[in-house]
């Protein structure tokens, strides 16, 4: 299961230095993967949440420059701003990191839910898109309408909906899955732990989180686990 990297935290919200380039530098050098935004200005791509004044260390350039030492790691783009689609997958082919990147939250921008994915993949259908599913009215059946969006960003916002049945109805229409830790939505550090253990039993293919050394931890954890009971179980049997 890969790890993302929630704006390049490690061991909680750093709302300080989250998103910037020593953190996510951070990130992608202890093995993770790294969510994290991405804007316009007139000077160029920027990464940040918030609009905010583009500045050399916000460069999206720079930040490409450092995924590309990191090419097995993916790099998770929440799109911020619509209108900027073609300009973005010239951004994205110009820094050779259209092969990297999967683009997500499109749906939280749009009028009508897929009409960006659907441009995306018409510029350029080698980068990888995520449709949203969510408590939220952002049922399952959407992703599953969406052809362009090969991936599924997961979210539980208000409670755990997402089970084991929905999970396996994006599998089985070939829908790879990342999913939000619940403690992104407020929710307790135990309470994500538990639902770590969910994802890691569904086979879902990243987890996003403030936490990525404390998941590796677990889920390290929990191989170890498996593995005493598989030899316990073994040696009962013999």
């Amino acid at each position: 299961m890969n790890i993302l990297a929630h704006r390049g935290n490690l061991t909680g919200p750093d709302p300080a230095r989250e998103n910037t380039l020593e953190r996510i530098s951070l990130a992608l050098a202890a093995g993770f993967g790294v969510e994290t935004d991405i804007r316009r200005a007139a000077q160029g791509f920027y990464i940040s949440h918030d609009v905010a004044p583009f500045s050399a260390s916000a460069d999206a350039s720079r930040h490409a420059a450092l995924w590309r030492r990191y090419p097995r790691q993916a790099i998770a783009l929440n799109v911020k701003e619509l209108g900027a689609e073609k300009p973005l997958i010239e951004f994205l082919s110009q820094t050779e990191t259209a092969f990297q990147v999967f683009l997500f939250d499109l749906e939280l921008l749009e009028a009508e839910p897929g009409v960006t994915a659907a441009i995306y993949s018409r510029l350029a259908p080698q980068v990888r898109l995520a449709a949203r599913v969510s408590d939220r009215d952002e049922p399952v059946d959407g992703a599953l309408a969406n052809r362009a969006a090969g991936i599924v960003w997961l979210d539980e916002f208000d409670r755990r909906w997402a089970g084991a049945d929905d999970v396996a109805r994006l599998h089985d229409a070939g829908k790879s899955i990342y999913a939000v830790s619940p403690e992104l939505h407020g929710f307790s550090f135990s309470r994500a732990q538990s639902r770590w253990d969910d994802f890691m039993r569904w086979g879902i293919a990243g987890v996003c989180t403030d936490f990525p050394v404390a998941l590796r931890q677990h889920m390290t954890g929990s191989a170890r686990s498996v593995g005493v009971a598989t030899e316990v179980s073994c040696s009962a049997s013999s």
